[in-house]
Order: structure tokens, then C-alpha cells, then sequence
């Protein structure tokens, strides 16, 4: 059964970084789509500035009269190193002048569709909710809904100034998981908390994630010991997401140590159900 996991949060927070780490993960064992709705600054090219994006974009599928899903698997970007992860946005260099406003009706198809075709889809959404309706949308079809609260106070004016506009009950925002983003140990973690309330777990501000950011590899483990806090909040947030135990985990790891040496000599692979005519072309002709 797919699942659909939703980003959000202050301009800032992290919400790409974290999109990323998430479907870094869940593609040990899944297929796993990213979808991001950020017109203003497109994220794809930061975080594959070695993959060439050709013709593909978000944009395209967006304005189609008919949405079909060889239109979207025709603009989706695989990398060659991972076939179980899946990009989708705008392009660099696109804006919303770039192509025809469509509507929410089209936002919901879209959505349905990538959800279809993954295990996960992680959408990375735009802080702007208020000019976007693809972010509106996946708020409202998500399964889950993680929101990044940054630590500074101009995120605590930003949510300020947005949960009017999110009034809506369909926007369910009693039920995100909240996670307190790019806190620095200098920072009054608990006075930041009170304005938000319930945090999940906190994400710390490290150098690693900024140095792979800038160096195009988010997709890389977080190896560095300043990184060890956020590795154990991501760790308990797959755990929430996943529905996994520390119980299930034993039990699976057991399992798994069992029957290693029964398939030493073979890899367990996952790959995107493609249409025929899909598989018959090369896969990665644009890297």
C-alpha cells in the first residue's frame, strides 16, 4: 500500500534536506518518489547538479489537457546508482510565467498518480501555500504531514501569518508531526518549543548536511559525529513513518542474519514497474 508524506514548513527549515534524507532511506526497500512544488526556487537542480534534466519538468504535466501515465513517467529523473528513487519538479531557469496555471482538480490527479506508481511519496512543498495549489493539495492527501518549524522568529511569524489561511479543517493541521528544524545548541530550545508546542523531535543545525548541500550530495549518509542527534531523529521519525518497532527491527535483523549466507550471491533489487514502452528505452540517457 503507497503512502504519501508531505513536507512543509518556513522558508528555510530544511524541508528539501530532509525530503531527501527520508527517501534516502526508505529506498533501501522501497520505491520512493520526490515530488517538489517549489516554482519560486526549483530545488532538482541543487540536488542533482550532476544529472541532466533534459525536457523533464513538473510543469509539463501540470498544463497537459490529459494527464497519462506515460506523460509522467516521461518527465520523472532516475539516477543510474539508485533505480528504487524518482525526481520530480521544475526544472532551473522555470518560473510560473514558464507555463499555464492549472487547477486544483489537476493537482489532486497528479498526486493520485505518483502515489500509484511508489511505495512512498515524499512531496516537498512550497512554504508559499498560500500561491500553490499543488502544496495546498498534498496537505490535504497526505497520509502523514511532517512540519518543520524553524527556530529563528521569523518562522514563528511566518506560521503566525499562515495558519489563518489554513483555517480549513481538510488541512488537518492538528495531526502533523512537528519537528523543531536547524536548532543550534546556543538557541533557547524550550522557549522556541513553547511556540509551537508538541514537538516530535528536534533536527540540529550540522555542517555535514550544509557541506552536502552545497556539494550536491544529500543523497549521501550522514557519517560525521556532529551529525549523530540529527541521525537518531531521523531515525525515530522513519520509525513513525514506517510503522516499524524496536521489537520488528530485532526480529527482522535476526531474520535477515539467518538467511545471509543462503543468498550471498544474490542482490535484492527493486525497480519501477514501468510500462513496456517505457522499458524499452535506455533509463539513463540523460545522466
Amino acid at each position: 500500500m503507497s503512502k504519501i508524506i508531505t513536507i512543509w514548513g518556513s522558508p528555510n527549515s530544511g524541508k528539501t534536506t530532509l525530503a531527501v534524507k527520508i527517501a534516502s532511506m526508505l529506498s533501501k526497500n522501497n520505491n520512493v518518489i520526490i515530488l517538489s512544488t517549489d516554482i519560486i526556487a526549483p530545488p532538482i537542480g541543487t540536488i542533482l547538479p550532476y544529472t541532466k534534466e533534459q525536457n523533464k519538468s513538473l510543469g509539463k504535466l501540470l498544463e497537459m489537457v490529459t494527464l497519462t501515465q506515460e506523460d509522467i513517467f516521461k518527465n520523472l529523473i532516475t539516477l543510474k546508482d539508485n533505480k528504487n528513487i524518482a525526481f520530480l519538479g521544475y526544472r532551473q531557469g522555470e518560473n510560473y510565467k514558464t507555463y499555464a496555471e492549472y487547477t486544483i482538480d489537476r493537482a489532486n490527479e497528479l498526486i493520485v498518480n505518483l502515489s500509484h506508481i511508489a511505495d512512498y511519496l515524499i512531496i516537498d512543498s512550497s512554504s508559499i501555500i498560500q500561491l500553490d495549489m499543488l502544496s495546498q493539495a498534498s496537505l490535504k492527501l497526505a497520509d502523514e504531514v511532517i512540519r518543520l518549524c524553524g527556530s529563528d522568529l521569523k518562522a514563528i511569524s511566518y506560521y503566525k501569518s499562515i495558519f489563518p489561511i489554513l483555517s480549513d479543517k481538510s488541512y488537518n493541521l492538528s495531526n502533523h508531526i512537528k519537528i523543531l528544524a536547524k536548532i543550534e545548541d546556543i538557541e533557547p530550545k524550550s522557549i522556541t518549543s513553547n511556540h509551537y508546542g508538541d514537538i516530535f523531535c528536534d533536527l540540529p543545525y550540522t555542517k555535514e548536511i550544509q557541506t552536502q548541500y552545497i556539494e550536491g550530495l544529500l543523497l549521501n549518509k550522514l557519517v560525521e559525529k556532529q551529525s549523530l542527534k540529527y541521525n537518531e531523529s531521523l531515525d525515530k521519525l522513519m520509525d513513525n513513518i514506517t510503522g516499524e518497532t524496536l521489537e520488528n527491527k530485532k526480529n527482522k535483523k535476526e531474520k535477515k542474519n539467518k538467511t545471509k549466507s543462503k543468498r550471498s550471491d544474490r542482490k535484492f533489487k527493486l525497480s519501477f514497474k514501468l510500462p513496456t514502452f517505457i522499458k524499452k528505452k535506455e533509463q539513463d540517457d540523460y545522466e
